[in-house]
């Protein structure tokens, strides 16, 4: 491992009056030195832009000794001179004896409730005198936050970097274009909604990203997070965070103190506080003397919101049921694919939306008699089993809710018995598509019924896969052993839509244990992949992986060698970057070795393939 450089300031003075004595700190854009004062004796932090940032980086640090400068309080960190020195832009401030939220959080996982509300009345002041200046800090998150003693040996809560902060428009000053409508600033694990659509922001955006750190501190996981910075904005966006019941089900915080933080939390900046002083007045009081906490009863906002869809709900299914009523009482009975009237289906439209807003209220009972009635409905009345399907999902959703197994696994089986009758069903149009196009037909039929062969073989697949995974394998060898005659006969026996039929027979074959007629198959579709114009084709690789599969099910090792080798080496040169495919001949061949006791060999390969597989989750 190779030791980094000294840092050439360390010892060295700084300008007229400072002396460097250590490094608090390094950042991308700049770094954070511990000096001295030589006159004044006093320890100070100086944060000194490195000399290869561009002319914006140099604004937006000057943007922010000008920002942190314009405030003066107890709980923000003060910023005492800003210059240049040999071409670096730095600023001088408190240096801060403690640690950060954030290192606490790393290190305890989370704070007691009423240490966290003293943390947090305090960052709501020194927050409120910034907003009141017109300043929105844009990136508050727990690193931001410094914890300090003071002299009595209460912690004080101080607020740094306002580095990308945005002064307001009604304080009519000139933001140049440092932070322009458009661009995106912060922490994606703290960014309020608006901020990460990159739309206008005010004060009410960093009481957002107060709620989350609120949320963070009290059950040690922040309140949304994604796989990836994208995916976490997005969920901010869109996404309500979990009750702190659910995330941290060992707690037990007072419901007004989560009412709090989930008001913070709201989407819209209209439903959230509308200021720092308004949060503060609903924070829990701590009273010195006795350090006992006095809590507001504060209403949850979800559970407010819950009370008013359901009245809308129950609103709109009322209007709707009644206005089909009078609108659709005389309208005909649907096509054959979709019997039944307009009426009956507005009125089951209704049963089913007043069935969701009552398992969603945790209303079970009621919801279940809605929603038999509404089985009934699709069972006697319509020809669409989607709808039928429909319904029986939501039952399922019902009774996994209500923990009624015995219900439950009777759900499933009605599931999976019109499951199989919707396959059956497509089975039957499909066979008599079959039969359609292998009967005798015009020149320009014929044409029509070669150009659309890939896209009807396509379906057929589809549904064979289907109806294998149904265990209705018969079905499906009789399907496709009928569309390979029916293309043998339109397109000709070495045409590839032949051969991805046979692999697909191949698969019926092996489902019944016929290995004797599942070679042959497997043979004529390599034959014919080998033929085709792309000899080397993905298609190739699969016949040539499934045949070696074969043969070394039924002891053929040495022609099993050849076939998993070559499947696993023209994979390796015309597919390298199809993690899948590499995978399956790597681990097809280790297995090959493995039946030989040659465990050596078989390890190696079984190890490329997990570290092919770990590469491909790495870089996605």
């Amino acid at each position: 491992m190779v030791n980094e450089k000294p840092d050439p300031l360390l010892g060295q003075n700084f300008g007229e009056h400072y002396q460097i004595l250590s490094v608090l700190g390094r950042g991308g854009m700049s770094v954070v030195y511990k000096a001295k004062h030589k006159l004044m004796d006093r320890i100070v932090a100086i944060k000194v832009l490195h000399g290869d940032v561009d002319q914006t980086g140099t604004e937006r640090f000057k943007h922010e000794a000008q920002t942190a400068s314009a405030l003066n309080h107890p709980n923000i960190v003060s910023v005492y001179e800003f210059g240049f020195i040999d071409g670096h832009a730095f600023l001088v401030m408190d240096c801060l004896e403690g640690e950060n939220l954030n290192e606490i959080l790393q290190k305890d996982v989370r704070i007691p409730v009423e240490r966290a509300i003293n943390i947090f009345r305090q960052a709501c002041l020194g927050l409120d005198h910034a907003h009141k200046k017109g300043v929105v800090h844009r990136d508050l998150k727990p690193g931001n936050l410094c914890i300090i003693q003071g002299e009595g040996g209460n912690e004080i809560v101080k607020i740094v970097d306002f580095g990308i902060a945005k002064l307001m428009p009604e304080t009519g000053k000139d933001q140049t274009r440092l932070t322009q409508t458009g661009e995106v600033f912060g922490s994606p694990l703290y960014m309020s909604p608006e901020q990460c659509l990159a739309r206008p922001i005010d004060l009410r955006s960093d009481i957002y990203s107060l709620g989350c750190l609120m949320y963070e501190c009290l059950t040690g996981s922040v309140p949304i997070e994604g796989d990836t910075a994208y995916e976490t904005m997005t969920m901010h966006v869109h996404k309500a965070p979990e009750s702190f019941a659910k995330k941290a089900p060992d707690l037990h915080i007072n419901p007004s103190i989560e009412a709090i933080v989930f008001r913070c939390l709201e989407k819209k900046p209209e439903d959230r506080y509308q200021s720092c002083a308004e949060l503060m007045a609903d924070l829990p009081t701590i009273k010195a003397e006795s350090g006992s906490m006095k809590v507001k009863s504060i209403q949850h906002p979800t559970k407010q919101k819950q009370e008013i869809k359901f009245l809308r709900y129950g609103f709109w299914t009322l209007f709707v049921f009644c206005a089909a009523i009078f609108a659709y009482m005389s309208c005909d009975n649907g096509s054959e694919l979709d019997r039944g009237t307009v009426l009956e289906k507005t009125i089951w439209n209704a049963q089913t939306t007043l069935a969701q807003t009552l398992v969603d209220a945790e209303w079970y009972e009621l919801g279940r008699k809605v929603l038999d009635s509404a089985e009934s409905t699709a069972r006697n009345r319509f020809s669409n089993k989607a709808r039928l399907l429909t319904v029986l999902n939501m039952q399922k959703r019902l009774y996994e809710k209500a923990r009624l197994f015995e219900d439950l696994d009777l759900t499933n089986k009605k599931i999976t018995t019109i499951n199989n009758q919707i396959l059956l069903k497509n089975f039957d149009s499909l066979m008599a598509e079959l039969e359609a196009t292998g009967k005798p037909s015009s020149s320009a039929q014929s044409s029509l019924n070669k150009i659309t062969a890939p896209i009807k073989v396509e379906a057929i697949d589809h549904l064979a896969k289907s109806l294998l995974g149904a265990g209705m394998i018969e079905h499906a060898e009789q399907m496709i052993l009928r569309a390979k005659e029916v293309y043998i006969s339109l397109l000709g026996p070495a045409d590839t839509v032949v051969g991805d039929l046979d692999m697909r027979l191949a698969d019926c074959y092996q489902r019944r244990q016929r290995l004797a007629a599942e070679r042959p198959v497997l043979v004529e579709a390599l034959n014919i992949y080998e033929k085709s114009t792309q000899p080397n084709s993905r298609r190739y690789v699969e016949a040539l992986l499934k045949l070696g599969e074969l043969d070394r099910t039924v002891n053929r090792y040495e022609i099993a060698k050849t076939e998993l080798s070559d499947a696993l080496n023209i994979a390796q040169k015309h597919f390298p970057q199809d993690t899948n495919l590499n995978c399956e001949c790597l681990n097809a061949y280790a297995c090959y070795f493995s039946e030989l006791g040659k465990d050596k060999e078989a390890k190696e390969l079984f190890d490329r393939a997990s570290k092919l597989k770990l590469t491909d989750l790495i870089e996605e």
